[in-house]
């Protein structure tokens, strides 16, 4: 009984450990190869900031997981698993550039992330099967329809796909599939 107790302890200490934040994994490279060819990244012309990591988040404290789990269980309607959002904001205190050799060569940069036509990509935060992502993603216009996401992704037979979206903020008359 003392050894099952010792187990039990052992791994409550494992869940409060801080989660150390990783390289980028060719992992990481395929959600985001999803999200951007998704439908809710519906711009066909634009660059990618040349960076991967939070800059920003409108409304939402990325380095407080409660906040993030809590935003996106109002506005998306789903609990996202806490290890999931542990190792998403472990992994975004570090920023690291963007590894070009993961999208064809035709595949357009900027230096940076306020500029027309970019999107900006946090890194991504994984649960412990890797089959459940989280991934921040912000479209900079310098028009009228900047927008801001917290992407929930799910793995099926090998293939990301994104299963919900949470808006965090939207500029103006944002045409993003799921403005109101």
């Amino acid at each position: 009984m003392r050894h099952r107790s010792w187990l039990t302890l052992a791994a409550q200490v494992l869940v409060l450990l801080p989660v150390r934040a990783l390289p980028a994994s060719s992992e990481d490279y395929q959600v985001y190869r999803a999200y951007l060819s998704s439908p809710f990244a519906e711009k066909a012309d634009f660059s990618i900031y040349d960076k991967v990591g939070i800059y920003f988040i409108y409304n939402v404290d990325p380095e407080k997981p409660d906040n993030i789990s809590g935003f996106f269980k109002q506005y998306a309607r789903i609990a996202l698993d806490p290890e999931l959002v542990r190792q998403f904001v472990a992994s975004n205190r570090t920023r690291l550039p963007f590894d070009r050799r993961q999208f064809p060569a035709s595949t357009k940069y900027s230096p940076q992330y306020i500029k027309q036509d970019v999107y900006s990509l946090s890194r991504v935060g994984f649960n412990r099967h890797k089959d459940e992502a989280l991934l921040y993603a912000s479209y900079s216009s310098l028009v009228e329809d900047g927008h801001g996401s917290l992407i929930y992704l799910k793995k099926d037979a090998g293939a990301w796909t994104v299963a919900k979206v949470a808006a965090v903020w939207m500029y103006g008359a944002s045409v993003h599939p799921f403005n109101p």
